[in-house]
């Protein structure tokens, strides 16, 4: 069985003490855009969006050091 890519990491941006997220949904075809401690607090939201969550979740390390800035860190 394989593994289908279904959310890409666009870019991130520091927005105070968080940072937003831009994400794109590839089975949806659609953009996300959303603050990641935002995320973690909406647990209705995090249960409709498990499948995110797990995402951003292996994603955590690298979004909270900036490695998807658009200032050119890319993983």
């Amino acid at each position: 069985m394989t593994n289908i890519l279904r959310f890409k990491i666009m870019s991130t941006e520091r927005v105070s003490d968080d940072r937003r997220i831009h994400v794109y949904d590839m089975m949806n075809q659609r953009n996300l855009s959303f603050n990641f401690d935002s995320l973690k607090r909406s647990h209705e939201r995090l249960n409709s969006e498990e499948e995110l969550s797990q995402f951003l979740n292996t994603k955590k390390y690298k979004i909270e050091h900036g490695f998807y800035d658009k200032e050119g860190h890319v993983s």
